[in-house]
């Protein structure tokens, strides 16, 4: 009976084993590896590909200091470079997150971006299996583009992010819903990707290996 017992549980374990080898490869399969899923670009749009660091702007934003108020509230000051550039138009690249509060239909009921969240892709984005926004204030543009929206198509369902350069004209503490510290309004987006606004030496976390193009 023991022996019969054990045959049995031999049987069932390797079983398993084969199943879960089999899933596994279909997975493996159907899922490209997720350095090659940021590299695609969205089948529908151009995308200019180029090599540069990061910007002065980007550099000069993350310079901002925050200090609290004797109401509890908070006082952001400036960098005098970004300070001077208030009502300027000025370009950004960087990682978009696409909002609900951003998508509308247009006139042939299909679903476009008209704003969203831009945030360096140095110091504002959690880099992973997915990638994830730091909530840092500082740190988010709030881009208006509902002159020039895009497909909702052209980001991944997934994920909701898009590799963009921004052009818009800078405004410092608008009033906006998601506390950001800085809004494009009236920007033009376009594609770009993803290793240009990619921190050099990025590592996947959940594979705990590089990255690489």
């Amino acid at each position: 009976m023991n022996r019969k017992a054990i045959t049995t549980g031999i049987l069932t374990v390797g079983m398993i084993v084969l199943w879960n080898g089999w899933l596994l490869i279909d997975w493996r399969s159907s899922h490209p590896p997720i350095s090659e899923s940021w590299q695609a670009p969205p089948q529908d749009i151009d995308v200019s590909v180029t090599t540069s660091t990061e910007p002065k702007l980007w550099k000069d934003i993350k310079k901002t200091a925050v200090s609290e108020t004797i109401d509890g509230g908070f006082e952001p000051l400036f960098d005098e470079s970004v300070a001077a550039l208030e009502g300027t138009r000025v370009e950004l690249p960087g990682v978009g997150f696409i909002l609900t509060s951003g998508i509308r239909e247009n006139e042939d009921g299909k679903k476009e971006v008209a704003e969203f969240l831009l945030l360096p892709g140095d110091g504002g984005v959690a880099w992973c299996c997915g990638l994830s926004a730091i909530p840092y204030a500082e740190l988010s543009v709030l881009v208006q583009c509902p002159n020039a929206p895009f497909p909702r198509s052209s980001a991944d369902p997934k994920s909701s992010t898009v590799f963009v350069s921004v052009e818009g004209t800078l405004r410092l503490m608008k009033e906006n819903r998601y506390n950001a510290f800085y809004t494009l309004e009236d920007a033009s987006v376009e594609f770009i990707d993803a290793w240009e606004v990619m921190p050099p030496n990025v590592k996947n976390l959940c594979l705990d290996q590089p990255m690489v193009p």
